[in-house]
């Protein structure tokens, strides 16, 4: 008895903190439906709100440079993580674990310091508020997610196959293309997913880096909010959440259909 009251008291609490989390994503597609401009009550269906962001240009101009930046970095950040997290395997094991140390000194300073601290040495050098500028603060940003994402891969993988590769002949070059990579993959593209979405949400580093003139998706909806709330934002943000859910289900499936040809070459 006392066991199932536990456990009942535990599913409670799971579905109040699911309730919390997601009632404001709710919330949110909803009212990006409803005719009030202000989300007001009653509710009157209509696709007024995405009409006017379709017609509009700044959302959908800052959106897309946004996702322009954020691709990007991700990419780069996926490359250079996957390098700095293979190197890290050949160093000592003191000084590896101070280099995962000091790896996560980006993450736990706050952005406001680091947007800060980045302006100041970028306009010491001449670079200043650009495009190069904000790219390569976003960069130093997201770059240790990637960094670590791939390191805890490599650290937990099976390394068996890599020197059977060897072992037959392969040379280093083919068994990290054929042996390694694969092997990191999952690792280096949770990182990648990673660091895009760190990277599309932050605004600290965009509105101290960025040129000026130039506004990304958070910097606009900052701006939009201070002069008024706009309803055609709700339809963006729907928009967003419709999207990375659907990109979030496809990594599902991706991920399931190895195991499941895995499963199937297994003898009965």
């Amino acid at each position: 008895m006392h066991s199932k009251g536990f456990n009942r008291t535990m599913r409670i609490w799971l579905y109040a903190t699911y309730f919390i989390l997601f009632a404001p994503i709710a919330v949110i597609i909803i009212m990006s439906f409803n005719k009030t401009p202000f989300g007001m009550l009653p509710f009157a269906f209509t696709l007024e709100w995405y009409e006017l962001l379709f017609t509009g240009e700044a959302l959908i101009e800052s959106a897309l440079l946004s996702l322009e930046l954020s691709f990007a970095v991700a990419l780069s950040a996926m490359l250079l993580g996957t390098a700095a997290a293979l190197g890290v395997q050949y160093l000592p094991r003191r000084a590896r674990s101070l280099f995962m140390a000091v790896n996560n000194v980006p993450i736990v300073i706050p952005w406001l310091v680091q947007a800060v601290a980045l302006l100041l040495i970028f306009n010491m050098t001449g670079l200043g508020r650009s495009y190069t500028g904000m790219y390569l603060g976003n960069l130093i940003v997201v770059l240790p997610y990637c960094v670590m994402m791939a390191a805890a891969r490599f650290h937990e993988a099976d390394r068996a196959p890599e020197d059977a590769a060897r072992l037959l002949g392969a040379n280093r070059f083919k068994v990290f293309w054929d042996v390694t990579l694969p092997m990191l993959l999952p690792g280096v593209v949770a990182g990648g997913l990673m660091a895009f979405m760190v990277c599309f949400n932050a605004f600290a580093m965009q509105y101290f880096l960025a040129p000026f003139g130039v506004n990304t998706l958070p910097m606009e909806i900052f701006t939009m909010i201070r002069s008024g709330y706009k309803p055609d934002m709700n339809a963006l943000s729907a928009l967003l959440i419709i999207v990375t859910l659907a990109v979030v289900l496809l990594l599902n499936k991706l991920n399931r259909r190895p195991n499941a040809l895995s499963n199937r070459q297994q003898p009965s």
